[in-house]
């Protein structure tokens, strides 16, 4: 069994949690969306960071599989997040949830397995455009604007079983 890890990350929390993956699933490839060469795995496990409540265009993109590149693939999902549960706010809903079913969606099949992971935020690592976006948010939905950390490594452990489960189960 070939192991393919493919992400994308802008600020780094998605690319550790890849790079987690990677080691425990022992991935012959992991790398950004952005460097894709081909899809080469038996298993493809694909994260997105989540900014703005938006799955990244190019991992929406790999998944929509206009080329058929996935067709004959298992394949996991996560997202990388600040909120794993669901909101519904004044403007709109959200959360991990929420950005996995439009990750389901945009494959179009049912996923091995999916998996939320809360992510990581550095108000002094984002961009001028990221954070004025960001602090807005914030402030729409009456939340502090300060650095936050959710990752977790008992939440990748159970990815993990979770995958190796599932992919035991359909081999």
């Amino acid at each position: 069994m070939t192991v393919q890890i493919i992400y994308y990350s802008k600020y780094g929390s998605t690319r550790e949690i890849a790079e987690a993956l990677g080691r425990e699933l022992k991935a012959d490839t992991v790398c950004d969306v952005r460097e894709l060469g081909e899809i080469t795995g038996d298993l493809i496990v694909i994260g997105s960071a989540i900014y703005s409540e938006v799955i990244h265009k190019d991992i929406e993109r790999l998944l929509l599989d206009k080329e058929g590149q996935l067709n004959d693939k298992s394949v996991a999902l996560f997202a990388v997040c600040l909120r794993k549960t669901y909101i519904k706010s004044k403007i709109g809903e959200g959360g991990g949830p929420v950005y996995i079913k439009k990750m389901e969606k945009a494959l179009g099949r049912p996923p091995l397995a999916t998996k939320i992971l809360g992510g990581r935020m550095l108000v002094d690592e984002l961009d001028p455009e990221d954070r004025e976006r960001t602090e807005g948010f914030a402030r729409r939905q009456g939340m502090p604007f300060k650095d936050v950390n959710v990752m977790s490594d008992t939440d990748v452990d159970e990815f993990v079983k979770e995958i190796k489960a599932s992919f035991r189960v359909q081999a």
